[in-house]
């Protein structure tokens, strides 16, 4: 399952497209100790909010891995910024977002900074935008 989410020969992908769904493939398995055995955090509930984030940190807390999606936002709503849990507070964190299409560059705003845990925890990142059914993926690693 790739794409639209049906069934589709790899011969019918462009080559954009296989490398998109290559390079997911290297993420999840790089992230799963993180998704699979670490801790699970609920951050934004999507039956509160036009938005939902969900949170998974290793139990190392030195990879987490982010999932924000956008729902379906309405125009100009305030959106709200995503604090994260089960960080160290005194550690430092690259923030990057992954899974984009080649040639895609990042516009959220956190993309390749370094922040703190507490900063991340007390602060958060703003992950949410107004563009309807669109996700993104944010790993934080500690450096």
């Amino acid at each position: 399952m790739c794409k639209l989410g049906f069934d589709i020969s790899l011969k019918e992908l462009s080559a954009d497209e296989l490398a998109y769904c290559q390079q997911a493939v290297a993420n999840w398995k790089r992230l799963q100790p993180a998704v699979m055995d670490g801790d699970q955090y609920r951050l934004v509930s999507p039956y509160e909010t036009n938005h939902a984030a969900v949170e998974y940190v290793d139990k190392s807390k030195n990879t987490a891995v982010l999932f924000a999606y956008d729902l379906s936002p309405r125009f100009q709503e305030k959106l709200k910024t995503v604090k994260l849990q089960g960080l160290q507070p005194d550690k430092k964190y690259l923030v990057e977002e992954i899974n984009l299409m080649p040639g895609t560059d990042s516009d959220f705003a956190g993309n390749g900074k370094v922040y703190t845990g507490d900063y991340l925890m007390k602060v958060g990142l703003d992950v949410f935008t107004f563009r309807h059914n669109q996700s993104r993926v944010i790993e934080i690693k500690s450096i």
